[in-house]
């Protein structure tokens, strides 16, 4: 395996983790799994926070590569995440038609705006667009607002000490702003504005910025230095965050966060056959495209009714229903993202840096 590989097994596991999550809400029965288990399916979601992490340290490796150019950042960037996504608004507006839903809070249908938002991925700057179109489209919306501070961040962050402050600096922005805006409800539906504070880029920046401490822990190591001040107030932060966490210093996926950092770093210096296989860097390769596509896929074994096929009236039976859930979801979700792929994705890669390539 090369060099990286690591991250595309990292990928995998984000996917397939963010997959438990959504199938668990689709599998009857589940009220019979044990509170631990269904703990670890809620947790699926996290996926995404790895996901975040891994696009901050593997674009400020790409920076410290490269260089900045700005032209050929977002040309390759654009053309990696924009053409599947258009496809996606196409296709889920047609899926799920413009009426009213959950996100749209009092709107009676999908605007012009709304769907004008999305294809300009502003849409997370909005509670009532983030995700209303596309299903998981905030995550989306908040990685391209995050692109376009990274090159500011890269210019700015040039050691250890500065990305702990970076990442200090975020903490106190997402609770100053939790501490305003909890307070002072923006639109007529307190609960989708609480979701809408966790969706946002100030509460997922923090984990951003950890993706930004792993760079310099993994290629810096020799040039480390932090101060006892920063040691100091790190200590503070995370023992009031978890002997106080009504305090809500730190969110939850910070720790997430944290643990994350480990294990990217364990399997940096370690990788374990168990991983390290070509079926998990297969779907970490088109993690992109099961991301956008598998809601598809849960939509179409419900229509056709190929869900929940085995009964689930207690814990045994419920697991073992979703675990035949989870494996038609994966596996038809793999054949439609590879057709997607090798379609879409990869040829408008191509394309961007075809782009590159002639400008140079």
């Amino acid at each position: 395996m090369k060099k990286l590989d690591y991250i595309t097994i990292l990928r995998a596991i984000a996917i397939l983790s963010v997959i438990v999550v959504h199938v668990k809400q689709q599998s009857a029965g589940t009220e019979h799994l044990h509170p631990y288990i269904l703990s670890i399916m809620d947790n699926g979601a996290r996926g995404v926070q790895l996901f975040y992490m891994l696009s901050a340290f593997t674009l400020f490796l790409s920076f410290s590569q490269r260089g900045v150019n700005l032209g050929q950042y977002f040309v390759r960037r654009f053309f990696r995440i924009a053409p599947l996504y258009y496809v996606a608004i196409v296709y889920y507006l047609w899926q799920d038609g413009f009426g009213p839903r959950y996100w749209l809070g009092d709107a009676q249908h999908i605007s012009t705006a709304n769907i004008l938002s999305n294809f300009a991925f502003i849409n997370g700057f909005n509670p009532y667009w983030i995700t209303s179109i596309v299903p998981g489209g905030w995550s989306v919306a908040i990685e391209v607002a995050f692109y376009c501070l990274l090159p500011l961040l890269f210019m700015r962050i040039k050691s250890m000490q500065q990305a702990i402050n970076f990442t200090l600096i975020t903490l106190a922005i997402r609770f100053a702003l939790l501490f305003l805006f909890s307070r002072y409800c923006m639109i007529s539906d307190y609960r989708l504005w609480s979701e809408y504070l966790f969706l946002y880029l100030p509460n997922q920046l923090p984990v951003f910025a950890l993706g930004v401490v792993l760079f310099y822990l993994i290629y810096d190591k020799g040039k480390i230095k932090i101060s006892s001040k920063q040691l100091f107030l790190c200590f503070i932060v995370l023992i009031i965050g978890l002997s106080i966490p009504q305090a809500q210093l730190l969110p939850q996926i910070f720790y997430f966060g944290l643990a994350f950092l480990v294990f990217v770093m364990a399997l940096h210096d370690k990788q374990p056959r168990l991983l390290f296989n070509r079926a998990f860097n297969y779907i970490g390769t088109i993690s992109y495209t099961l991301y956008l596509s598998h809601w598809a896929v849960i939509y179409f074994i419900n229509k056709f009714k190929i869900v929940n096929l085995l009964p689930s009236k207690n814990e045994p039976l419920a697991l073992a229903n979703f675990l035949l859930n989870y494996f038609w979801v994966l596996i038809l979700s793999i054949v439609l993202s590879t057709i997607l792929y090798y379609t879409i994705e990869l040829p408008m890669q191509k394309v961007g840096r075809k782009l590159i390539k002639e400008r140079l």
